[in-house]
């Protein structure tokens, strides 16, 4: 072996040994930057048009099925929101009377630019400016919040999180289960036209000091159609394990042609795929309720997240495989809507790569506030929307 085979060996051992650790090159803490393009994209337009004024939620998914990075300018991308405000918006900012919100709306974005006139947001309404959910369940007095999803083979399927009133408290809601909502792709405004709700067994209440489990909070698709970087045929879907104080992160996974029979999923126990999701093992922690995971082309797997939940803190991890282990949160940014008012909070950080240019990796995050009437203030039309980072990624 000459000396350049010897180096050249070398190298390809080193950076075996050296995958997912500190040489691999992990984004530096702080250095999100704001993306304030993407942020005004939803800033609701003032006037007293029936329209969309806000929500949280803001999944992503690429008409097409291609989830690669930049690959959104070649596809429209369906954006599905859960709580949404309905209404117009008074000269000071304020919602007019009448404003109402419904449990989740939608929109479609024409190629990957943060243009306005390539937006058409989509509500349901019943022909006299009164707003109705995009979908919902079939039982009373429960609601959708829409989750992760994908388009697979001429469908548009969502995991969505089946709701229902809770026990009082600021957060007065408790989790039902996990249904997939799925419609034709080929629609104008997809779920306006229809669609099919099938329960599946993603939800486990709690048991003691083990909280509910609950899948669907993020997808990674790591399928030749999904372009994926190193694909194995499976649909990936992550979940969290709701234990005090601490979300865990949870993975299962699925053949995409089997996601809607439930018996299907396997769930991961910390050492194989099982059939028991409440054996489902943790593989990090400090999770929020909404999150991303995305393959990237050096082989790891990136989770964005917000820290704790509900806190300031945007952060990322990296892992060596769909199941980690993944390391370390690295913060990198702090979101300054926290402080906007007294009573104002962040939450629900996730990635959109197919949306992100080059070198960097797009970021949402919502906005909301402790104080609801506060929504309807003057200016208060700019709290409950997302806003949006770029990661410059190594």
């Amino acid at each position: 072996m000459n000396r350049k085979s010897i180096v050249a060996a070398a190298a390809c051992w080193l950076a075996v040994q050296t995958h997912g650790l500190a040489l691999a090159a992990d984004v530096p803490p702080n250095s999100a930057v704001a993306a304030p393009e993407w942020t005004q994209l939803f800033a609701a337009p003032y006037g007293t048009r029936f329209g969309w004024s806000g929500a949280d939620g803001v999944y992503t998914l690429p008409m097409n099925g291609d989830e690669r990075f930049g690959g959104g300018a070649a596809t429209k991308t369906f954006v599905v929101f859960s709580d949404s405000f309905v209404g117009g918006v008074n000269a000071d900012g304020s919602r007019i009377g009448g404003t109402q919100m419904v449990n989740n709306t939608s929109a479609m974005l024409t190629g990957a630019a943060p243009d306005a006139a390539a937006l058409q947001f989509n509500v349901r309404g019943n022909g006299v400016d009164q707003a109705q959910s995009l979908v919902a369940p079939t039982q009373a007095g429960q609601w959708y919040w829409p989750g992760d999803g994908l388009v697979w083979k001429g469908k548009l399927h969502l995991y969505a999180s089946r709701m229902k009133t809770g026990n009082g408290g600021p957060f007065n809601f408790a989790q039902d289960g996990v249904d997939l909502v799925s419609a034709r792709a080929s629609d104008p405004a997809p779920f306006l036209g229809g669609y099919v709700r099938r329960s599946l067994p993603l939800f486990s209440p709690r048991v003691g000091s083990r909280g509910e489990i609950a899948y669907g909070v993020a997808t990674m698709p790591l399928t030749k159609p999904a372009g994926a970087p190193n694909p194995d045929g499976f649909l990936y879907v992550y979940g969290v394990r709701s234990d005090d104080y601490n979300k865990k992160l949870l993975v299962a996974r699925v053949k995409p042609d089997a996601m809607t029979d439930g018996a299907a999923y396997r769930y991961w126990n910390g050492t194989s795929w099982g059939t028991d999701i409440t054996r489902s093992a943790p593989v990090a922690n400090r999770m929020g309720a909404e999150l991303s995971v995305t393959p990237l082309p050096d082989g790891r797997y990136l989770v964005v997240h917000q820290l704790d939940t509900l806190s300031a803190s945007v952060a990322v991890r990296y892992g060596d495989t769909p199941v980690g282990p993944f390391g370390p949160p690295i913060i990198v940014w702090t979101c300054p809507e926290d402080g906007l008012t007294p009573d104002t909070f962040v939450y629900g950080a996730k990635a959109h790569p197919h949306l992100s240019a080059p070198g960097e990796l797009l970021i949402s995050y919502h906005v909301n506030t402790f104080d609801f009437w506060e929504n309807f203030s003057a200016g208060g039309v700019d709290i409950y929307r997302p806003r949006f980072i770029k990661l410059p990624l190594p």
